[in-house]
């Protein structure tokens, strides 16, 4: 069964190929991690600009992945995303209390070596 891409999320972003976690974590220097992480923020930061500024109480994030790396292995996107949601002000912070949900699935109808990130939440009023 292919997955449904909700019809609610507020914001989408595509997400190259990141580092499985194993490779990231694996023998890197911090240095070599960093670089990765400012590089994917940048990326995503730059499609979050597109988007008129908002603030989500809490977040539900779904991840879809084609990525060819086990499901939990692609949780690199995620972190990337949330990390370059909080720098952009789209929520307070990346705890449990803002950050309470999160889905990852497969979903071979992406292209080959992508993901697709949905925020989903109440906003601040």
């Amino acid at each position: 069964m292919t997955p449904t891409l909700p019809k609610d999320a507020v914001i989408i972003l595509e997400v190259g190929k990141v580092p499985s976690l194993n490779s990231f974590y694996a023998s890197k220097h911090w240095i070599v991690r960093k670089k990765a992480k400012d590089k994917f923020k940048a990326e995503l930061l730059e499609q979050l600009e597109q988007y008129d500024k908002i603030q989500f109480k809490k977040v539900i994030v779904r991840l879809e992945t084609n990525l060819g790396y086990d499901i939990d292995n692609c949780i690199m996107a995620v972190k990337f995303g949330m990390d370059a949601l909080k720098d952009w002000g789209g929520i307070a912070d990346d705890t449990k209390k803002h950050f309470p949900k999160l889905t990852i699935i497969h979903n071979p109808e992406l292209e080959k070596n992508t993901s697709k990130l949905f925020f989903n939440g109440d906003l601040v009023d």
